[in-house]
């Protein structure tokens, strides 16, 4: 893997950390409606394949 690679790896799991935190606060809010919730679904899928996509080049090599 290159640097930039490497680099590209480690943006997606910061950006990914934070849309836990936030995701994470506004779940333990719990005063948020089913169409607030779901909002989040269009940001958190593309994040969470992202990281598989990391998961499973970290485990080709």
């Amino acid at each position: 893997m290159d640097l930039l690679e490497e680099l590209a790896d480690v943006h997606a799991l910061k950006a990914a950390a934070v849309l836990v935190t936030v995701v994470g606060a506004v779940l333990e809010g719990g005063r948020s409606s089913d169409t607030e919730l779901a909002a989040f679904a269009p940001a958190l899928h593309p994040a969470l394949e992202e990281r598989v996509g990391i998961m499973t080049a970290d485990g080709e090599r």
